[in-house]
């Protein structure tokens, strides 16, 4: 017997993900989060003279790297995206799974933006802004840019030049 997917695990043929590119980015910032974090452990360990307090900040620094390396994969596996004629559908979350609708006739505007690293892996994040309080702001990062910028395209309405 079998069973019909949760309406979360539904997606439609249209269904879009991220670029690939997204793995790799989201590996280097969480290696840049973590070298940082060992700089200041080895200050403190330093200033405190303890080089047992340094191995400890070293292992625990080694472990959050292995989580938040294995963690950028298992993200982008489970982040989707598609657009209907309601609006754009994000589905996403690792252990917590999400699917959210951002109707296009919430639609306020979008940003494209890209920090250094984005730029260097010509990735981009589309911020959806939406009337309304919960969920005002709606991102998407790790998008290719020219699909960034043909997204927020589609995201306009039409015969209102103000609303994207």
């Amino acid at each position: 017997m079998s069973q019909q997917p949760s309406l979360i695990e539904q997606r439609p043929e249209n269904v879009k993900r991220l670029h690939p590119d997204a793995i790799k980015a989201s590996r280097i910032a969480h290696l840049i989060f973590c070298i940082i974090l060992l700089a200041a452990a080895s200050v403190v360990s330093f200033i405190a003279g303890s080089w047992l307090l340094w191995g400890i900040a070293l292992a625990a620094i080694l472990l959050l790297f292995s989580l938040l390396f294995f963690w950028a994969k298992k993200s982008y596996d489970y982040t989707w995206y598609w657009l209907t004629d309601e609006g754009l559908y994000i589905q996403r979350g690792v252990l917590w799974r999400r699917k959210a609708l951002v109707p296009r006739n919430r639609i306020q505007h979008t940003d494209v933006a890209q920090g250094p690293l984005q730029r260097r892996f010509e990735l981009a994040k589309l911020i959806v802004y939406t009337a309304g309080t919960r969920d005002a702001s709606v991102p998407i990062d790790g998008l290719l840019m020219e699909t960034a910028n043909s997204l927020r395209q589609e995201l306009r309405q039409e015969g209102d030049s103000d609303a994207v």
